[in-house]
């Protein structure tokens, strides 16, 4: 009989292929516990509640061990509570804002915190670039895009930055003319995005359209988050996202051999290369698999423990400890797009 692990996924992503490497690494190795492992996958979850609905259904019908996921930090934090309530396992993927965990210690996070990833490109921005000067655009209702926005302003104005403009847009929005004005009129150095993929191509364009320049009349650099690891994004002809710098999880360009050997193993079963999202992916099935096989059994308490534990997890990412939130405190990089390809720039360690 196998060990269920449920997967959920927000959207159409490629995540579940990182917990498929995950899993094939350990039935390779014998399974857990004894048994094969199996993952459940179930993908395209549109809202919250049919995130619940589907993780109910796993848990009561599917007999699952854990869950993991879902992506989308406004469906996780709904999932979390089925989670702690069915006193059964989570650990989130890419979701990262910081209440996703707040439903109970059962709930995980593998991904970085929209505070620390908000503080990075605050930094990056003040500290590496130099500018003294920003926009925001975030979308509204959105908890990760209005999350991590206003990480970005607090964090920037503590160095000593001005935010020019701090609005925001309705999902699904296709004119930003109004938005865009009124980034145009402050001229800020730098105008950071941290929405879906759909929203940003659109504000991209027309963006560049205007054009948005700072105050000595040079192209406003654009600035994303995580949610711009994204092939939806990058490789639309219609997003004008050259030059732009966004932060992610990991890069496929890693030295690390845990993260390379992940990369290679996705690459050769899928034929592409992983972004960061399958990383933490990846992440999150194997933390569950590594702890349960550390405490002997599929108790939920006792996995519980040996997550709050970890120490100088190496993965795709790497994990140096959980804090009492359970959320990780590990490294995040920073990636820029250079003749359409997204490129490695730099590591930023916690």
């Amino acid at each position: 009989m196998p060990v269920n692990i449920g997967f959920l996924v927000s959207g159409v992503r490629t995540y579940s292929n990182g917990g498929m490497v995950a899993v094939d690494e350990a039935n390779a190795g014998g399974g857990l516990l004894g048994r094969p492992v199996e993952l459940i996958v179930e993908e395209n979850l549109e809202d919250a509640a049919t995130a619940v609905e589907v993780a109910e259904t796993m848990i009561l019908d599917g007999e699952v061990a854990a869950l993991i996921g879902p992506n989308r930090s406004v469906h996780a934090i709904e999932v979390g509570a089925v989670a702690q309530r069915h006193g059964v396992p989570m650990i989130t993927t890419a979701a990262t804002n910081p209440r996703v965990t707040a439903a109970g210690d059962l709930v995980f996070m593998a991904a970085f915190t929209d505070q620390f990833q908000g503080r990075v490109m605050a930094d990056f921005a003040f500290e590496a670039l130099g500018v003294t000067t920003a926009a925001v655009l975030t979308q509204r209702g959105e908890v990760y895009s209005e999350g991590i926005g206003e990480f970005f302003v607090n964090h920037f104005r503590r160095l000593g930055g001005t935010v020019v403009v701090d609005q925001s847009y309705e999902e699904g929005a296709t004119d930003f003319a109004a938005q865009l004005t009124a980034v145009a009129d402050a001229a800020p150095a730098v105008l950071f995005m941290p929405g879906p993929a759909a929203e940003v191509v659109l504000l991209t364009a027309q963006a560049r359209a205007l054009p948005l320049v700072d105050a000595a009349g040079e192209p406003t650099v654009f600035l994303g988050a995580d949610a711009w690891d994204n092939a939806a994004l990058l490789e639309n002809e219609q997003a004008s996202v050259e030059g732009s710098f966004f932060s992610t999880h990991f890069s496929p360009d890693t030295d690390e051999p845990t993260a390379r050997a992940f990369v290679e193993a996705y690459r050769a079963r899928f034929g592409i290369t992983p972004t960061g999202g399958d990383g933490v992916s990846y992440d999150a099935v194997r933390l569950f698999l590594q702890a349960a096989a550390r405490v002997g059994s599929l108790d939920a308490d006792a996995i519980r423990r040996e997550l709050q534990a970890t120490e100088q997890y190496t993965g795709a990412t790497l994990i140096s400890h959980y804090d009492e939130n359970r959320h990780p405190t590990k490294s995040a990089v920073i990636m820029t797009i250079e003749n359409g390809v997204k490129k490695f720039y730099q590591q930023v360690d916690p």
